[in-house]
């Protein structure tokens, strides 16, 4: 299944740069939103319409120089709540949240945006760190947002704590930053998946919106490993294969050194962060390593003879044989066997001259021997 929840980091940009720019809340629904984790608005977000009911919070803007001041743009009128003394709704601002000049400090290694300044804040008035005031009179005269810039600079995402969950804030540039696009190669190796390929392979991202099939992949070399190339902005994304759209997809347990799982615990992906051109390292269909990582050429587990061989090559092994494969030496698998037993004969008269390896699943582990066919 698809993830419908990811955080991005773009670190295209020099660190000073990177927030410098005017920026207003994304006219989305969940521009502001409201839960029990970072990145959870399972308690409160706003609507689609509810851009429009708060134009004027939607429409005040925070430009952050690059000599460390803010300014914070209500243009007259913002959201007001009742622990303001007012009624809820749009209403001249009340001291000491009235916006104006401010100064910041942004360290982009760390993730951090503090702004300085009483009443100084983004997002909502009420949420400092670790709580939600309930008076102008508690305004806090600094307050740190854990930060994510995304989209090639354009986004910005804002969390913080508030003691019992988490607040978060989706802001944008009001004047976008080109984005450059990356081409970044995948490969997967489908030799080890044991189901049928009929569908295609295809790989699914937070770059492509999970689609399905609209980016498949291609077994080129006829080597079961199977690429494509995608046009990618640069920032952090999250993916996996799948095949036939999304009738099969991988699967992950969580904790693999290559993928994330976002906080819900609900989806696992693979993971990577785009800077430019490049492809990403081979791996096999849900691992996070190569298909042939693991196989231990002098492993004694394993004996295959005669060797070299003409006709029947016979394959032992100390542990029942649950699967056995033969590979030349581009990688390509050229012959597939279920294990039966400890001992089992393998007709080879078919291949051509050369030296080729085979890959030996048992229940004590993954074991893999070279032969020369005659």
């Amino acid at each position: 299944m698809k993830k419908l929840y990811f955080l991005l980091f773009a670190p295209i940009l020099s660190f000073s740069a990177q927030i410098e720019g005017t920026w207003k809340l994304a006219p989305q629904a969940a521009a502001l939103g409201v839960g029990p984790g970072l990145g959870n608005t399972s308690w409160w977000s706003n609507s689609a319409g509810d851009v429009t009911t708060r134009t004027c919070l939607f429409d005040d803007s925070i430009k952050f120089e690059a000599n460390g001041n803010m300014t914070h743009y209500m243009n007259g009128s913002t959201w007001l709540e009742a622990w303001q003394g007012a009624p809820e709704g749009c209403g001249a601002p009340i001291a000491p949240h009235v916006g104006g000049a401010a100064t910041y400090a942004y360290d982009a290694t760390a993730g951090t945006l503090t702004v300085n300044g009483l009443g100084a804040h983004i997002g909502l008035a009420k949420v400092i760190n670790g709580a939600e005031i309930s008076s102008p009179a508690a305004a806090a005269s600094s307050i740190t947002y854990n930060v994510a810039i995304s989209n090639g600079g354009n986004t910005l995402t804002a969390d913080i704590n508030f003691g019992p969950g988490w607040w978060r804030f989706v802001y944008q540039r009001t004047v976008p930053l080109a984005v450059q696009d990356y081409n970044v190669k995948f490969r997967v190796d489908m030799s080890q998946y044991t189901g049928s390929l009929t569908g295609g392979v295809f790989v699914n991202g937070s770059f492509n919106g999970w689609c399905g099939t609209c980016t498949p992949m291609t077994d080129a070399n006829m080597d079961n490993v199977w690429d494509v190339t995608v046009a990618i902005p640069a920032g952090a994304i999250e993916y996996k294969f799948t095949i036939d759209g999304w009738n099969v997809s991988e699967q992950f347990a969580g904790g693999e050194a290559c993928t994330i799982t976002d906080p819900s615990g609900q989806f696992t992906n693979r993971s990577y962060t785009v800077t430019g051109a490049a492809t990403i390292g081979e791996v096999c269909w849900e691992s996070c390593e190569d298909c042939t990582t693991g196989l231990n050429e002098n492993n004694n587990t394993v004996a295959v003879y005669p060797n070299p061989v003409n006709t029947v090559l016979t394959v032992s092994a100390t542990e029942s044989m649950n699967a056995i494969r033969i590979v030349d030496l581009t990688g390509k698998v050229v012959a597939e066997y279920n294990g039966n037993g400890i001992t089992q004969e393998i007709n080879v008269e078919d291949l051509k001259a050369g030296i080729y390896t085979i890959q030996v699943v048992t229940t004590a582990g993954n074991s893999s021997k070279q032969f020369v066919k005659k």
